[in-house]
């Protein structure tokens, strides 16, 4: 009778398909996976729908081989963004495919869909984050993270990217430790020559130097120097890439392997 007890509750946590007052939102749960789909509140009227009825359905997917190997995939309007993250050696590869399996360059349009699913995704993120099942808050995590690089990923650009931790000396400067002091952020634009500008990290409207988009949504974020050069090259220069995509390329390994900031305990 226990046995059969665990095993109607290992059904019950790892196989069923999870009920949420949101009925926007479906997750399905099976061992080391986690799946299922969400309504997005983007205007899809002004999109070119590639799948019948399905055009403002965002699907998704994480899984974890426990072996410190993460994949995600995200579906929307029949693209494709997949993630490979290797926590062993510390890379990234991310993809994305339009329905014919073509690369997708990224357009202001994409772009700004990304944005709004980014924005949407945090509408559920504690339905996620709380459903049990083998996977960690960490692991979890991860998924959302793929949801807000994608909404930065600069226009114009191919999403094709591998990106490994740099080992080297320069590899991240921590700003926590400056969490509301100025720092300067060093950036370079090719026939003018370096600028700087200071900034007070974490303020601004922005958070600045905090590595991704905006504040953050969970815990106290990442701020390093790279993320604080990037940020301070598209605030003046007004772009994500273009004159900034050194500083761009340079913050993403930051925001995927550079530690978290800690909140001090309170006195």
């Amino acid at each position: 009778m226990k046995k059969l007890a665990a095993y109607a509750l290992a059904l019950c946590t790892f196989g069923s398909h999870a009920v949420h007052a949101n009925t926007d939102l479906s997750i399905q749960v099976e061992e080391n996976t986690v799946s299922g789909h969400f309504q997005t509140s983007l205007n899809t009227s002004s999109l070119k729908s590639t799948v019948s009825g399905d055009n403002n359905v965002v699907k998704f997917s994480l899984s974890d081989d426990l072996n410190n190997h993460i994949s995600s995939t995200i579906k929307f309007n029949g693209n494709t963004f997949n993630l490979k993250l290797d926590n062993t050696n510390n890379t990234v590869h991310i993809s994305g495919f339009d329905i014919n399996d073509n690369k997708l360059i990224n357009s202001q349009k994409l772009k700004s869909s990304l944005t709004s699913i980014f924005r949407d995704s945090q509408n559920y993120a504690d339905d996620v984050l709380k459903v049990q099942s083998k996977l960690d808050k960490e692991s979890k995590i991860v998924l959302f993270k793929f949801f807000e690089f994608l909404s930065t990923y600069p226009v114009g650009m191919p999403i094709e990217q591998s990106i490994e931790q740099d080992f080297s000396a320069q590899g991240w400067t921590d700003l926590c430790p400056y969490m509301g002091r100025y720092k300067t952020a060093i950036w370079d634009v090719t026939y003018v020559g370096v600028k700087t500008k200071s900034y007070k990290v974490g303020g601004h409207g922005f958070c600045a130097a905090r590595c991704g988009a905006g504040c953050p949504m969970f815990g106290d974020g990442q701020y390093t120097q790279d993320c604080l050069n990037h940020d301070a090259c598209a605030d003046v220069e007004g772009e994500q890439l273009g004159v900034c995509g050194d500083e761009w390329t340079s913050a993403s390994d930051d925001f995927w392997f550079s530690p978290d900031c800690e909140t001090p305990p309170s006195s």
